[in-house]
């Protein structure tokens, strides 16, 4: 089966890292036509995607015969077919075990819910994915400013204590459990807010700077979550101050671990606006609702039926995909998570404007993955290892909802995997790349991949979704504007971190708040054992916005 690795995608305010999202990347899937592809996803369908692609394979083949290798063209064409054919003959094979799977999830569904007089729901597909094995918790590091982290925490239990009885919210009290190869919530009568907020102590000194804060993340990354690790969430404020030492009101770091299947950077960024931020600032950061693609056209239907036609040929192409092999993606993980993020006045995101404005059909996502780019290849040439020629880079995106009723918590996200090109970086070659991958179907297969989860058991679903073949997972969250939150405490500075699943053991994001852009990376400790090699990627990041905004600004 494919194997997969998702994260964290998030919503959009900002019209320019609007285009980070889904919007930009031109998916077009939407329940509707996910409704429609089960329909069409027959045995018919896939014999008849069979013949089609083996066709356009093979004229593809001729075509590009001058320029490409043709022994490696037919040995991926022979694979391919190979693979198309296998499907059809395991179709119904796979639709018995399918169906066997519902009968014994509908059994074992109501003997759940009969011993347990906790139980609310089943996990939802995406829901799922994050409680399988690996990492799954979002760390999120702010600088908060306050009297005192005494005062801030009596505040935050407050507002948690009125969340309790929204019924639009009480997600986030939710406790996660698994009985018989399915997870699903609990619903507790009495809450303990204090079990989700806690002052912690950092080292005795004086004054506390980034280093401080990053021994504090890799400390707090491997801790459980409230009531061992059933509760979905956790708030830390440091009591002490890390900056204005000597002022009225001082600066403390705030954490906010968040399990990912309480939902995705959608729902997180509007529970931080909506729920714990002052009403006055509530309003500044509302999620961008897509708009709903409609197939209402002869040329849509077309397209439509030409990429349901092309699902299982992207199918075979990722379970025949190679795992990446460098120094950054192969040693055993050992789960112990180094942190960076950029802490310059440096306006990156006024230099990306600048590059986006003076190229055609460039967009924020071309230039942050050309800026990875150049940050790996910084990464390896510092640390003498060989450089690669690509790295398969993770980019998730947020599906759109057909409808327009709010629904707080969710995950409904898709994912596909970029060949960042790195020995050889070039922003039109990561161009072209980029305009590939969202006229392709990888989006679409792989959430519709997913949907699976909502009812395999967790036995059958761990090495289905296991993730081998990427690198990086990059992931973008465009953020509100500056917010105060439980009553008048003013959050400076904002930036988070993705989960690692699989072995894929570095993640990269670029999170805009209060205007200021700002990237950060994790990786595990068995990929870099100090934070100076975490340094390397984002100096090089940086490095390689500044080349770009020099040379195409100037032209």
């Amino acid at each position: 089966m494919v194997h997969l690795n998702i994260l964290m995608n998030c919503s959009v305010q900002d019209e320019l890292l609007f285009n980070l999202t889904y919007n930009e990347l031109n998916i077009t899937t939407t329940k509707s036509e996910l409704t429609k592809a089960v329909g069409f996803g027959t045995a018919t369908g896939i014999l008849v995607s069979l013949i089609i692609n083996i066709i356009l394979s093979l004229l593809y083949s001729r075509r590009q015969n001058i320029d490409l290798n043709t022994q490696f063209i037919n040995k991926k064409i022979v694979l391919r077919s190979i693979g198309i054919i296998s499907l059809v003959i395991l179709l119904p094979t796979l639709l018995v075990l399918l169906l066997i799977a519902v009968i014994y999830k509908f059994l074992y569904s109501r003997l759940i819910k009969k011993k347990d007089k906790y139980f609310v729901s089943f996990l939802d597909s995406f829901d799922v994915f994050w409680n399988l094995e690996g990492d799954s918790v979002i760390n999120i590091l702010g600088v908060i400013e306050s009297k005192s982290s005494e005062a801030l925490v009596e505040n935050i239990k407050n507002k948690l204590q009125n969340l309790i009885l929204n019924k639009t919210t009480d997600k986030i009290f939710y406790r996660k459990n698994e009985d018989y190869g399915f997870y699903y919530w609990r619903r507790y009568s009495k809450i303990d807010v204090s079990e989700y907020v806690e002052i912690i102590e950092l080292s005795d000194k004086y004054e506390h700077g980034m280093n401080d804060l990053e021994e504090l993340m890799s400390d707090l990354a491997n801790q459980s979550l409230p009531y061992n690790n059933e509760g979905l969430f956790k708030i830390l404020i440091t009591k002490q101050r890390i900056g204005n030492y000597n002022d009225e009101r001082g600066e403390y770091a705030i954490i906010f671990r968040i399990h990912h299947s309480v939902g995705d950077g959608v729902a997180l960024i509007d529970f931080l606006c909506e729920s714990l931020a002052d009403k006055s600032d509530s309003q500044a950061a509302k999620t961008f609702v897509m708009p709903k693609i409609e197939y209402n056209t002869p040329s849509d239907l077309i397209n439509m039926i030409r990429k349901l036609c092309a699902i299982p040929l992207c199918i075979v192409d990722l379970m025949l995909r190679n795992a990446d092999n460098n120094t950054l993606h192969g040693p055993t993980l050992l789960g112990i998570k180094r942190f960076k993020w950029t802490n310059s006045d440096e306006n990156i995101l006024t230099m990306i404007k600048g590059i986006k404005d003076n190229v055609n059909q460039l967009t924020f996502s071309d230039i942050l993955v050309a800026a990875l780019s150049g940050g790996l290849n910084n990464y390896f040439k510092k640390t003498m290892a060989p450089v690669p020629e690509d790295v398969a880079v993770i980019i998730p995106a947020r599906i759109p909802k057909t409808n327009f009723h709010k629904q707080h918590f969710t995950n409904d996200f898709t994912v596909s995997i970029l060949d960042v090109p790195v020995k050889e970086g070039n922003l039109n070659d990561i161009k072209e790349r980029f305009k590939k991958l969202r006229g392709g179907v990888e989006f679409q297969t792989n959430h519709y991949f997913l949907k699976l989860a909502n009812i395999l058991p967790k036995q059958i679903l761990e090495p289905m979704f296991y993730s081998s073949h990427a690198t990086v997972v990059l992931s973008g969250m465009p953020g509100p504007e500056c917010l105060s939150i439980c009553g008048g405490n003013v959050l400076k500075r904002l930036v988070f971190f993705v989960p690692h699943k699989g072995t894929t053991g570095v993640g990269v994001t670029a999170f805009c708040y209060g205007g200021v852009l700002r990237l950060a990376v994790s990786a595990d400790k068995a990929l870099m054992p100090t934070s100076e090699h975490l340094s390397f990627i984002l100096n090089g990041m940086v490095d390689e916005i500044k080349r770009l905004h020099a040379h195409y600004t100037r032209m």
